[in-house]
């Protein structure tokens, strides 16, 4: 359960109802010796606060419920509030309301009882095991010995009846007890002692000293220490790339951010139970079967570990990175919690709270700077995985890990989180009220689950012991011996992998862990060593066709001729390293579109030919129609919602010719007419309403239809209803970010430019028109309130940001520049070329050397300074030869580098190399393209609105 017991509320009905189990408590542990008088009195009050708070957890619906009941039958009569909870209080200690609850809810008392029952046993067992125990416990680092002085009970999900680890602090030192089988941590200590027997034991990657005895186990309390100086930093990241690569050969999983505990330069795995995993083939998810390929890969490399970033799904934990490695400070989502609210007058309830989650031990710093030490990972799981593969050559891999064989290790076969939820329902009043309709109903949900997660449980009788232990309080357990057939299955795993994709993945899932903060790492902008402007063209062609070598390289292929990639993508719980998405920002729409475009180039002669190509865009587009009717987005905004696959489409009909993409963009556009009225809190262009004005508008115009320019005035008329407006100007809170910021992705210039491009349309009426470009107006007003003359930029006022000042489309000069020399271009105003050029200028000012992506890097700068040279008749900036010479230089000095994403390979549009190629396209002096960056059409360039504008 993840709520907690909210302390002093409904301790005293709770404690009425439980007395007998707390009176028997106390008269078995009158019976035990061998604990002194301060042991006795600090064992027996833990038990005592652990049955409590675990009824009370489980009772407090019942209670509040039964509170509501009785205020409204008028069994409450006091006049004021907290005198009826008072009176409330005394009628539910009473043997009478016992009675009642035994008639409303039937199974109550029998699961309460069952439940407290456990409970007592596993405590009294523990207390039981240490009696026996104590005097070798001394045999561990430590010697941890003397009186008791402390008790954690509960530390860790409870299993088998009750058990939980425990943790016993003495006068000197501290144990901790596992009520399960130890020997696999001796196993796996005996075979880090092997393969590391070069390295200093205070230096390399181990598990805790355990004392086993039969069935269960005492093991080395391990001190939090943070590294001191480069050298154990380097040490410790180097040492968590061994583990990676353990991970990977033993099939390890789990390692999540209480597995691990940083000492120094170690890191310590403090709980190793789940080994020699094995992956259970999915069902076809009817998306290709490269998308299938791609995520039995995912299953199956280094990610599976759990020692990656990674954000969790599900209700209670969407969002969170509870992995070793990352778990990163100010990153973490709050959770939230089930909480009383308004406890101590009659109008209690259960509520959400949002909370913090604990601090972890997994990291070596207080501010860990994981972007700093990527390599050093890396290496250490190179390192380690090159001497597995000498051990195996030699034929002794396997024979080091027989030191597992007839080990027990726990199978995870469902989320803990899933028990969590199922178990909070377990105990709901309307399922204690009609219990079996309650387990007719976890049955159902355990087998649906069972439906998207390979391996879970879907025999009937399975699944009734699964119940069973969610009605006791327990989380169930799997576990299977491990014997030869299962370590040369691991083993063959193991030989198979794919290293290249392996360190891919590594890199990807690392730089995830900073995508998902708003505090972004220190940017490095790196000069050019020797800028070479000779052969720009060829050297253009070149290496344009080099990067679509290298996509389709990286791309997973199905034998049904379907593509996909595996990248970091952004998605509604953050960046996360899966199969791509239907979207433009990230997604495989992003990644057609560019290499449709490369296609349409080529076949105008304008790029090098690259074989494959035209079949490679067909099964890249078969994924996308795919994923986007069996996986909703949940968006509907212009780079991550249902309206960037309406441009996805539309784009490609105007690059390809074909009817069923115009078609595919209609029907697209009819999702967006049922979803607009969804609730919205992004409303911003990315993944908001205001990213479907544009779109429509384009469609509209594609097909001659006004039903679009009705959709684009709805998303026009609710950005209306969403704004803020006050003496500064107007602007809007989102889901993302509620203190409302300026910028084109997530604030006010780019909704105001949205407006302002609806207000220029022929959507809505007249007067709707004029709304809307005076709302515009005051978004810019408000963003111009974050320019800072002293210092030529815009503000970035995301709250916690590190970077004060950002050039960049998404948060910065490009997005607003952009956005500007469009207006100026529709309407001629000046107003708009003034604020196009100080955006030129602060680009111009910081110049190249970041990174290669069109949202945050050097081709969104080359595209801001190349609109200023078309539009602008009196520009002052660098000239087209200089512009293409800094390009084009730095990606062959450098690769594609893709800014946060650093050498991490991502195929995306906006954020990789998909941006890459299509600006090495647009570099051609005679290509009709247009960037995405301002959702244009194909043939339609600004000076070209501009010339019709002027005609």
């Amino acid at each position: 359960m993840a709520e907690s017991p909210e302390s002093g509320w409904l301790v005293r009905p709770v404690v009425a109802l439980i007395q007998p189990f707390l009176g028997k408590l106390t008269e078995r542990f009158g019976q035990l010796k061998g604990l002194g008088e301060a042991e006795h009195a600090l064992l027996l009050e833990a038990a005592r606060t652990r049955l409590r708070n675990g009824a009370q957890v489980r009772l407090n619906r019942v209670f509040l419920l039964e509170l509501h009941a009785a205020s409204l039958t008028g069994k409450l009569d006091a006049t004021e509030e907290t005198q009826r909870w008072e009176q409330f209080i005394a009628l539910a200690c009473t043997e009478d309301f016992s009675e009642h609850l035994r008639r409303r809810y039937p199974t109550l008392h029998e699961r309460l009882a069952t439940f407290c029952q456990l409970q007592m046993d596993a405590v009294l067992m523990l207390v039981e095991r240490f009696i026996a125990d104590r005097e070798l416990l001394g045999t561990l680092p430590g010697q941890p010995g003397g009186e008791l002085r402390a008790i954690s009970l509960g530390a860790g999900d409870s299993h088998r009846g009750g058990h939980t680890v425990a943790r016993l602090d003495f006068e000197r030192g501290s144990v901790m007890y596992k009520p399960r089988d130890v020997q696999v941590d001796l196993a796996l200590e005996a075979f880090l002692e092997r393969v590391l027997a070069d390295r200093p034991p205070q230096e390399r990657i181990r598990v805790p000293k355990v004392l086993a005895r039969e069935g269960y186990g005492w093991a080395e309390f391990v001190e939090h220490r943070y590294c001191e100086g480069e050298a154990e930093f380097i040490r410790f990241y180097q040492n968590l790339g061994h583990w990676l690569a353990v991970m990977r050969l033993v099939g390890g999983t789990d390692l999540h951010s209480e597995n691990l505990v940083a000492q120094g330069p170690v890191p310590v795995v403090v709980d190793v139970e789940s080994l020699f995993d094995q992956d259970t083939p999915a069902s076809p998810s009817g998306l290709g079967q490269a998308v299938d390929i791609a995520a039995e890969t995912i299953r199956t490399t280094v990610l599976r570990t759990g020692l990656l970033p990674l954000r969790a799904k599900g209700l209670a934990l969407g969002g969170v990175d509870i992995s070793a490695a990352g778990a990163l400070p100010g990153q973490q989502p709050k959770i939230p919690t089930p909480t009383i609210i308004g406890g101590g007058t009659d109008s209690a309830r259960l509520g959400m709270t949002e909370l913090e989650l604990p601090p972890t031990k997994n990291h070596p710093s207080p501010k860990p700077v994981l972007y700093q030490y990527w390599e050093q990972i890396v290496l250490g799981f190179r390192e380690l995985t090159a001497r597995f593969r000498e051990l195996d050559a030699g034929g002794d891999i396997t024979g080091l890990l027989r030191h597992f064989s007839g080990c027990e290790v726990r199978r995870i076969l469902r989320p803990t989180q899933a028990y969590m939820e199922i178990g909070r329902m377990l105990w709901h009043p309307a399922s204690l009220h009609d219990a079996p309709k309650a387990r007719l109903r976890a049955q159902d949900v355990l087998l649906r689950n069972a439906e998207v997660l390979p391996g879970a449980p879907t025999d009937p009788t399975v699944i009734d012991r699964e119940i069973d232990d969610l009605l006791a309080g327990d989380v169930p357990v799997f576990t299977v011996r491990v014997d030869d057939a299962l370590l040369e299955k691991s083993v063959a795993g193991w030989r198979s992998a794919d290293l290249a994709l392996e360190e891919m993945t590594i890199q990807g899932a690392l730089v995830s862990a900073y995508l998902n903060d708003r505090v972004l790492p220190p940017r490095t902008q790196e000069a050019l060593k020797q800028p070479r402007g000779e052969r720009l063209d060829a050297r253009r062609r070149t290496l344009a066709a080099a990067m679509v070598r290298r996509m389709l390289e990286a791309s997973i292929r199905g034998a049904d001729g379907t593509l996909t990639w595996i990248s970091p993508v952004l998605t509604d719980l953050g960046w996360v390293i899966r199969p791509l998405t239907a979207d433009v920002y990230s997604g495989q729409g992003g990644v057609a579109f560019a290499l449709a475009e490369y296609l349409h180039e080529m076949r105008q002669g304008r790029v090098d030919e690259v074989a494959g190509l035209a079949e490679a865009v067909r099964g890249t587009l078969e994924v996308l129609r795919a994923t986007e009717d069996k996986a909703p987005t949940p968006h509907i905004g212009a780079f991550l919602g249902v309206a960037s696959q309406v441009w996805t489409w539309s784009s490609l009909h105007d690059l390809m010719g074909e009817p069923w993409m115009l078609e595919r963009a209609r029907l697209r556009a009819e999702v967006l007419e049922k979803r607009l009225e969804e609730e919205d809190r992004l409303l911003e262009v990315l993944g908001g309403a205001a990213g479907v004005i544009v779109p429509m508008l384009n469609l509209s115009e594609q097909t001659g239809e006004t039903r679009w320019l009705e959709l684009a005035a709805r998303a026009g008329r609710k950005l209306e209803g969403g704004a803020m407006r006050d003496g500064v100007g107007a602007r809007w809170a989102t889901s993302m970010f509620p203190e409302a910021i300026g910028g084109f992705a997530h604030g006010a210039t780019g909704i105001g430019w949205a407006l302002a491009r609806l207000g220029l349309s022929a959507a809505g009426t007249e007067a709707e028109r004029q709304r809307w470009r005076e709302l515009a107006d005051q978004a810019f007003a408000f963003e111009e309130s974050l320019y800072r003359a002293d210092r030529g930029v815009w503000v970035d006022v995301r709250r916690g940001s590190a970077v004060e000042y950002v050039n960049a489309w998404c948060h910065g000069s490009m997005g607003i520049g952009l956005a500007a020399f469009d207006l100026h271009a529709r309407t001629g105003e000046a107003r708009y070329l003034d604020v196009a050029r100080r955006a030129r200028a602060a680009g111009l000012r910081e110049g190249f050397g970041w990174s290669h992506t069109l949202c945050h890097g050097d081709l969104g700068l080359w595209e801001l300074l190349e609109t200023a040279r078309s539009l602008d008749p009196d520009d002052s900036g660098p000239d087209r030869e200089w512009m293409d010479t800094q390009l084009l230089s730095g990606l062959e000095e450098r690769g594609p580098v893709g800014g946060q994403a650093r050498e991490a390979f991502s195929p995306g549009l906006m954020p990789g190399l998909g941006g890459v190629i299509h600006l090495l396209l647009r570099m051609h002096p005679e290509q009709s393209l247009t960037t995405p960056l301002l959702l244009g059409r194909y043939g339609q360039s600004l000076r070209q609105v501009r010339a019709a504008r002027e005609r």
